[in-house]
């Protein structure tokens, strides 16, 4: 069984601002954790508007689980202040890893409170799985880049990082690039699927 202490400070989620600086070795330890565990990893789709209330009562239960969430600055309409809050990167998703050795099972996660089910692919309903190593890219791809200054080497085939919206720190692969509207297309897989995207040159990392 894993310690409870262990994979709660792998979680990213809660970090403040004065630990935003600390964001690599959380990202790290989460990793370590994926690789050195035994774990079933799958995703998790919660009630809506619920992702931290899934979280939490994932948690609850013992499941080991991840809520990415991005941080977006909101202008107070009577201060006019600006504030940072978090949000979860992925509407009703987060990612649950079960312990088979502990008994545990995606029975045990379809009963947590605020999770109305597990992610399936195939009409028999089973749970689409992530390998490690493919739960390990994805945590890479949800940490930080750098931006790219303009679309002078963008070519197709290559691989960029999408750092906001709704697919925040994806990896999609060019299909196209239209500089003369710095407008890129391109695709990226999401939960096993090709996903098609357009976006502009100053929403791209490298």
């Amino acid at each position: 069984m894993i310690d409870k202490a262990i994979w709660k400070a792998a979680n990213m989620s809660k970090l403040g601002e004065k630990q935003k600086k600390k964001l690599n070795p959380q990202v790290e330890l989460l990793k370590a954790l994926v690789r050195g565990y035994p774990l079933e990893w799958g995703v998790v789709y919660a009630n809506p508007q619920c992702e931290r209330r899934a979280f939490a009562g994932l948690i609850n239960q013992g499941v080991v689980a991840h809520l990415p969430e991005e941080r977006i600055e909101r202008v107070q309409p009577r201060s006019k202040k600006t504030i940072v809050v978090n949000k979860p990167m992925f509407t009703r998703y987060l990612f649950a890893g079960i312990d088979r050795q502990a008994g545990q099972d995606w029975s045990t996660v379809r009963e947590c409170d605020g999770v109305e089910g597990v992610l399936s692919l195939d009409s028999a309903g089973s749970p689409y799985l992530i390998a490690a190593h493919e739960m390990v890219a994805l945590i890479k791809q949800l940490d930080t880049g750098e931006r790219i200054a303009d679309g002078t080497f963008i070519k197709v085939g290559q691989s960029l990082l999408l750092p906001k919206g709704v697919f925040a720190k994806f990896k999609m692969t060019v299909t196209a690039y239209k500089p003369d509207a710095e407008t890129v297309y391109g695709e990226f897989s999401l939960f096993g699927r090709k996903t098609r995207i357009k976006t502009t040159v100053d929403d791209l990392v490298v």
